[in-house]
């Protein structure tokens, strides 16, 4: 079975850094805020995070995430299994009735029965609005919740599947669109009631931060071999806007160049010979390595982010500390050829918040900035390569 886990999406921010975390992933802050916000109990164990799901627990969470516990709570169903205990009756009653789930046999639900992860991207399509034959089937559920943004290769392994990756994926559904593209999830959860709209007030702006960004992102991206996705450069000088757009003469050569805007940054890409290059200020540089092509389905792995600060259309994004736990305290960071010693706290680099803060004169000042995990670079030595153009 394919494991999302393994694989890098190109255009998905910090995909380099969080690929290959599928053994140190954990996501206790997506179960506290499904907790806060009533979408998880836990069990008289705690959350249980590292053991697998079963299907009893499963048919809860979509209960849950439809909104319906307390319809499912006060109804009495008539069903035809007979090993479902009474603390799941009700749940797996009112899924029965409603058409949304079936047994394993005529008379076993498979209560105990381990959930698999394409059993649980079905459930959670279904609690975003979509039908079962109408843009997907079974066969093809973790295929089609990757498309939407359900799946990304942050929060899901299918070998093993845990209840880890139930509540990321559970989280990060709340932050989908539902079929009808009118709300986000967390969204309709709220305007029906089901959710507290000041329990859920600090997920949805973390939700719709990221989903700004997302926004940009799609902007940005364009379809066509000439079409690239450049990080913006720190600086404080304003692009010239008038010479990006249009044609590039650059050393008595014409080129065709690409307006680029990202928040507040505007930068004019070029090709020559292969090589990318960027116009800033009246010079050409070579864009900063590597660089990814442009995707339009380019997402932030929510499930990921800890914080979110925006200001000025431009969007520092604060990781799970997992992320970072290869790299430790006196590792070198290189910005501009320059080495940094990294520290556990503030300084140049910050393990405990998923930050790098990287301190840089610019005119005549000294200012620190918090960079996102996408610009670091992991070298086979352990140290951290910083390049020029960075998401900030």
């Amino acid at each position: 079975m394919k494991q999302w886990m393994r694989r890098a999406t190109a255009g998905v921010l910090a995909a380099a850094a969080l690929t290959g975390m599928a053994g140190a992933a954990n996501f206790t802050h997506c179960a506290d805020a499904l907790k806060n916000m009533g979408l998880l109990v836990g069990t008289q164990n705690g959350y249980e995070l590292d053991r697998t799901p079963t299907r009893a627990e499963a048919a809860i969470m979509l209960v849950r995430l439809l909104g319906e516990e307390d319809a499912a709570m006060a109804g009495n169903y008539d069903v035809p299994f007979t090993d479902v205990p009474d603390w799941a009756a009700p749940y797996i009653g009112w899924l029965y009735e409603n058409k949304l789930t079936v047994g394993v046999s005529d008379t076993k639900f498979g209560t105990r029965d381990t959930c698999s992860a394409q059993q649980y991207a079905t459930f959670l399509l279904r609690a975003l609005g979509y039908e079962d034959g109408n843009g997907y089937t079974y066969k093809t559920a973790l295929d089609y919740a990757e498309k939407l943004g359900v799946i990304d290769e942050v929060n899901c392994d299918t070998d093993p599947f845990l209840r880890d990756h139930v509540v990321a994926m559970s989280y990060t559904a709340l932050s989908r669109p539902t079929a009808d593209g009118t709300d986000m999830l967390l969204e309709a959860l709220v305007e029906r009631g089901s959710v507290s709209a000041s329990k859920a007030s600090d997920t949805l702006t973390l939700f719709q931060s990221c989903q700004a960004y997302d926004q940009i992102r799609m902007q940005n991206a364009q379809s066509g071999a000439r079409t690239y996705d450049l990080t913006a450069t720190i600086t404080d000088n304003a692009y010239n806007e008038a010479a990006c757009s249009g044609t590039l003469t650059v050393d008595g050569q014409d080129f065709s160049a690409e307006l680029r805007q990202d928040g507040t940054l505007i930068m004019g890409l070029y090709q020559k010979n292969g090589t990318l290059y960027r116009y800033e200020n009246g010079k050409t540089v070579k864009a900063a390595q590597p660089v990814t092509l442009g995707t339009a389905d380019a997402r932030i792995p929510v499930s990921a982010v800890m914080d979110v600060s925006a200001q000025n259309g431009r969007y520092a994004f604060s990781f799970m500390p997992s992320v970072l736990n290869e790299l430790v305290s006196g590792s070198n960071v290189v910005l501009k050829q320059v080495d940094y010693s990294a520290t556990e706290q503030g300084g140049v680099f910050s393990q405990q918040t998923g930050r790098i803060y990287v301190n840089m004169p610019i005119g005549g000042r000294t200012s620190t900035y918090a960079i996102s995990i996408s610009a670091a670079l992991r070298s086979q030595s352990g140290s951290v390569q910083v390049p020029d153009g960075m998401d900030v």
